[in-house]
């Protein structure tokens, strides 16, 4: 009848690897931090909140870029890469920064025009509502 063979059935896929993160949000006079990536590495290069390590483990308030104190948000941004997904707690702060903390501040009410991937732009989202 012209019908081709059946096709072999297609494997399951394997889950991607689970890896958790802080994000943080330091505020100041209607102002948020904003670092560089570094420029190799996921989302090389680009401007975003800044980050403490992914880690298979929740890292809390490691990588902290500032002196805090710290209140953590009861809410998570979880984004999907090729061969990772990403959950990011959210801890927010208007304390100072680390002396040797590199990089600007940002009016939020412009923080659109920054040009932050979308996994920070999702986060600034979630603490602009909080």
């Amino acid at each position: 009848m012209g019908s081709a063979e059946p096709l072999p059935p297609t494997p399951p896929k394997t889950p991607r690897p689970y890896r958790h993160g802080t994000v943080f949000w330091i505020e100041r006079e209607g102002r948020v931090w904003l670092v560089r990536r570094p420029d190799k590495g996921m989302l090389g290069g680009m401007r975003a909140l800044p980050t403490g390590p992914w880690a298979d483990d929740r890292p809390g308030l490691a990588g902290a870029p500032g002196r805090g104190p710290w209140t953590m948000l009861n809410e998570t941004v979880v984004h999907g890469f090729t061969h990772f997904e990403l959950e990011l707690a959210l801890a927010r702060s208007e304390g100072g920064l680390d002396d040797s903390a590199v990089g600007e501040w940002w009016p939020i009410a412009d923080l659109g025009t920054a040009g932050l991937p979308t996994l920070f732009a999702r986060a600034a989202d979630h603490f602009k509502r909080a």
